[in-house]
């Protein structure tokens, strides 16, 4: 059975959906993380945007890895 091309209209009004949805599911994890933050103290630490952005890297970067490495933890 062929598959029905779907319009240029189409393509765009799904792109557009789309869109929306990953604005929505980052403002969604955006909220889970801020709320993790405050959990774990840091909205009473006085450091700078630039410091605050390298730790967590670092803190990505250890998950990353760990998670590239079963069975090790991080």
């Amino acid at each position: 059975m062929a598959r029905k091309a779907k319009t240029p209209a189409q393509i765009k009004a799904e792109m557009e959906r789309l869109k929306q949805e990953l604005k929505e599911a980052e403002a969604k994890e955006a909220d889970r993380l801020g709320a993790l933050a405050i959990k774990a103290g840091l909205h009473e630490i006085e450091a700078s945007d630039a410091d605050l952005v390298k730790a967590m890297k670092e803190v990505a970067a250890r998950f990353q890895t760990a998670r590239a490495q079963p069975g090790k933890t991080a």
